[in-house]
């Protein structure tokens, strides 16, 4: 049986092109490669972060009050609530209407009337 170091002793060098072609490609597995490992430890480094971001979007201050004004007259139909956005649904005067408020500061954003046809 041959022995597997017979085997390399036997191989004839490589001419200079083939070299030349041979160093190329280890330079371009070597960047390749750390370009991969800097992308894996992109991703890494994200994941961790936005897990601990995470627990920072709990509140952390003391309740807030506010107090939301509707027309007068007007009966609250339905509510709902989005984050910091209460969107408050009336009959009126003027027909249907829904509110949008910023619930911390109690602050109208915006009305919009919703109209039949």
């Amino acid at each position: 049986m041959a022995d597997a170091r017979d085997d390399k002793d036997d191989e004839a060098p490589l001419d200079p092109a083939m070299e030349r072609v041979q160093q190329k490609l280890r330079k371009l597995m070597l960047v390749s490669g750390i370009t991969l490992g800097v992308g894996f430890l992109a991703v890494l480094f994200a994941v961790i972060w936005r897990v601990n971001r995470l627990e920072d979007d709990t509140p952390r201050g003391e309740a807030f009050r506010s107090v939301v004004e509707l027309p007068v007259g007007a009966t609250v139909v339905d509510t709902a609530v989005d984050g910091e956005r209460l969107a408050v649904t009336v009959d009126g005067a003027g027909g249907r209407a829904v509110h949008l408020f910023h619930m911390p500061s109690g602050r109208l954003i915006g009305v919009t009337t919703l109209i039949a046809r």
